[in-house]
């Protein structure tokens, strides 16, 4: 088996539920790196908010809707 026979075999089994998943953690991690690398932007109240909508919005409302979405079924 090939590395991209692997990778196509691991895509095959994804569910857009686990894609956004996966993209909220990522952009969460993204900010919270920022946020270590650059204490000036801690600052900055633009970015203070912003990175508050994509942590705890985001996962919040990820998770809300998977068990609303999911809940009948």
């Amino acid at each position: 088996m090939t590395f991209w026979e692997f990778l196509d075999r691991r895509f095959a089994n994804m569910t857009a539920e686990g894609i956004a998943g996966a993209g909220i953690f990522a952009l969460t991690g993204v900010i919270l790196w920022i946020v270590t690398h650059y204490p000036s932007l801690r600052q900055d109240d633009l970015f203070k908010v912003i990175a508050q909508a994509i942590i705890v919005q985001g996962l919040v409302g990820l998770c809300m809707a998977r068990w609303f979405t999911k809940k009948g079924q």
